[in-house]
C-alpha cells in the first residue's frame, strides 16, 4: 500500500487486495493502514483514484464471485469515507 499526503489530504496511490481487506474490518497491520484509518478517524479526506485498486486489474480474468467480494470490499471503504475517483492525483 503507498499513500502520500498533500495538504490536508490523504492520498493512496496503490492499494493491494490484502490491504483494502484489512482497512474495510478496520484491522491495519502495516503504518499506512494505520495512518489511513487514523485520517479517517480525524475527519481528514482520504481520497485514491480507480487505478489504485490493485483488484480491478483482474476484471477479465478473475471468476465473478471473487470480483464482486472485491467491489463490496470498495463499497465499504466508500461508506467508511474514502473517496475513489475515476482520475488518479498526479
Amino acid at each position: 500500500m503507498n499513500c502520500e499526503w498533500r495538504g490536508r489530504t490523504l492520498y493512496i496511490t496503490w492499494l493491494p487486495v490484502a490491504s483494502m481487506g484489512r482497512l474495510a474490518a478496520c484491522a491495519p497491520h502495516t503504518a499506512q493502514e494505520q495512518e489511513v484509518l487514523a485520517a479517517l478517524l480525524a475527519g481528514a479526506r482520504v481520497c485514491m483514484g480507480r487505478e489504485a485498486l490493485e483488484y480491478r486489474r483482474y476484471r477479465r480474468s478473475a471468476p465473478m464471485g471473487i470480483y464482486q467480494k472485491c467491489a463490496g470490499l470498495e463499497r465499504r471503504l466508500r461508506e467508511m469515507g474514502i473517496c475513489v475517483t475515476r482520475t488518479g492525483y498526479r
